[in-house]
């Protein structure tokens, strides 16, 4: 579970926020791009700057869990696949990739024109070609113990003999993962466990980012602070809590439309101003390129009462998108639990559907969020999720349906219904939204006792089970609807995987099961988790909130800077226009 927007909830400006409800309903794009053509010499400038307030501990693939450390990451290093800008799958160091009729072996075939950056770590030849051994190295390299990888997860179950040799290290034993074969220089067979057809998306995270054993060897414990990949810049120079400045790898793989190889910039500078004021006025200065939020003190002078930016600040762009994320509340299911054995909301499917038909979703995005999400209207895939349908009808506001399911289930107008404690972590954002659904609540008899402790201990207690109702959020780890259905697995109910309602049902484990199926296309493994999704939405084991947003204030002369719904920062083919 991932949450990267917390500076973009805080720092976004009110007249921002309202201007913003109405543009991302009525826009259903996945992606907002800027620039056209491929630039000439003559117009670009050579050094892209933003600012990373939250800082960087790491540029191991290895640790690579949080935003800040996958933005600059993935300026240094590439995987087998990526996504493009539409958020497909595309080759990357795989030239080509196919599987076998029981979708369990994986074959890549690699480009055999990927060079590591040029590094002391090499020796006299300072650099080499990628190989079939550097995917095998690296992935066994997140399963070994010895690197206590915060990604152990995406391959242990999933690839044949991982965890087997995540045990091995473990006893200090060596060893390799049986189900990665190097054929020959060019080859990898990967074999997984049981087919796995979003196989392809993992392989987009930055675990799977590719790096050399001589580095790793050569530098150690300090290979995160001297990173050595394949991609588009190099590492040149970290200054502690000052900046990191990147160089142009000028043996990068890939070219534009004309032949020209990428990127296009000489270098990319990251500063660590911790302060939100001082980043936006290194922005207003011209010393940044882009931020990624308005710090509240400056809105009412760069914004007017529309969300429009005011003169001279009109010279500036606005980006965003639909984060692929959702915010819910969620209600323990398992009724042997003592937080829900005394629960009518854990037994009664009436109950919860009452709860979520009595949200003005609409009502909390554009008053209490001021525009910072869209309303949660379509089940549990979020727009800009590959998958998504907006055929998929989730709940409406209806406060007179809210009512008569109340008095289906036996409890007319709240008489008799306990109340419930609705915990939340701390945050002044969750407690304004709980606060109007509290009263949307109170409307049809539903009386809730909001309680806010600190986040980790809040995470822990919906892991255990301790809770009746809770708020949270999940952000899709990768672009495919299976890393958001999977929370409603029989097989993945916590504290073994993301399932905290523990909800369980044998039609959702065999649709899931089916949806796996690497034969399948992406349009019928899709219909199955619409089918999921009907049922989710009938046992309401959410109640459905909203969707996040994507935010990024740039200078007019950047351009080919795309945003998505998955907060990226890709910067091979960003150029910047003198002439603006």
């Amino acid at each position: 579970m991932r949450n990267v927007f917390d500076l973009v909830r805080s720092l976004m400006p009110n007249g921002l926020r309202r201007s913003l409800t109405v543009g991302l309903t009525i826009c259903s794009c996945l992606v907002i791009s800027c620039g056209g053509r491929e630039p000439s010499p003559a117009e670009r400038s050579d050094t892209f700057c933003y600012n990373e307030p939250d800082g960087i501990a790491s540029l191991d693939p290895a640790t690579a869990s949080y935003r800040s450390a996958t933005w600059a990451g993935s300026h240094l290093f590439n995987g087998l696949v990526e996504l493009d800008s539409a958020l497909r799958i595309v080759p990357s160091v795989a030239r080509s990739w196919s599987v076998d009729p029981s979708g369990v072996e994986w074959t890549f075939t690699l480009r055999t024109d990927v060079w590591f950056h040029r590094d002391p770590c090499f020796g006299p030849a300072t650099t080499r070609r990628v190989t079939a051994h550097d995917v095998k190295y690296s992935i066994e390299r997140i399963c070994d113990a010895a690197t206590k990888s915060t990604g152990l997860w995406a391959f242990r179950t999933t690839i044949l003999g991982a965890d087997a040799f995540h045990g091995q290290t473990r006893r200090g034993e060596r060893g390799s993962i049986d189900g990665i074969r190097v054929v020959n220089d060019s080859v990898v067979t990967i074999r997984l466990t049981k087919p796995f057809a979003p196989f392809l998306a993992v392989l987009t995270m930055p675990y799977a980012w590719i790096v050399p054993h001589e580095a790793v060897r050569a530098y150690g414990a300090n290979f995160g602070r001297h990173p050595v990949g394949t991609g588009p810049f190099k590492f040149h120079a970290w200054t502690q809590d000052v900046e990191l400045l990147l160089q142009r790898n000028t043996q990068y793989f890939k070219v534009d439309s004309n032949g020209q190889r990428l990127p296009y910039l000489e270098h990319v500078r990251i500063s660590f101003l911790r302060d939100p004021k001082n980043e936006f006025l290194e922005f207003t200065r011209g010393r940044l390129d882009m931020v990624t939020g308005v710090d509240g003190a400056f809105a009412a002078t760069i914004f007017d009462a529309s969300g429009a930016l005011r003169p001279p600040y009109d010279t500036l762009v606005i980006r965003r998108a639909a984060a692929q994320s959702i915010e819910y509340y969620g209600i323990l299911l398992d009724s042997s639990l003592p937080a829900a054995k005394a629960s009518p909301f854990a037994t009664s499917r009436l109950l919860r559907q009452a709860l979520n038909y009595a949200i003005d979703r609409h009502r909390i995005v554009t008053y209490v969020l001021h525009g910072r999400g869209t309303p949660a209207s379509h089940g549990v895939l979020p727009p800009g999720m590959p998958g998504f349908a907006d055929s998929v009808r989730g709940y409406v506001y209806d406060p007179d349906r809210a009512r008569q399911l109340m008095a289906e289930a036996g409890y007319p107008n709240g008489h008799g219904l306990p109340s419930v404690v609705l915990q939340l972590g701390n945050s002044e954002r969750t407690a304004a939204v709980a606060e109007a659904v509290q009263e949307m609540w109170r409307s049809i008899g539903v009386r809730v006792e909001l309680r806010m402790i600190d986040f980790p201990q809040h995470l822990a207690m919906v892991r255990a089970g301790d809770l009746t109702m809770w708020r949270t959020s999940w952000m899709g780890d990768y672009p495919d609807p299976e890393n958001f259905l999977a929370l409603f697995r029989t097989a993945t109910i916590a504290p073994k995987g993301p399932n905290t309602t523990r909800i369980s049902r044998h039609d959702l484990d065999a649709l899931y099961e089916e949806a796996l199926s690497p034969t399948r296309s992406l349009t019928e493994r899709a219909a199955l988790y619409h089918r999921m999704e009907r049922i989710i939405l009938d046992e309401a084991p959410w109640v459905f909130l909203y969707h996040d947003l994507v935010l990024r204030l740039m200078q007019r002369s950047v351009q080919g800077l795309s945003v998505d719904g998955s907060d990226r920062l890709i910067l091979e083919r960003v150029h910047k226009t003198r002439s603006m």
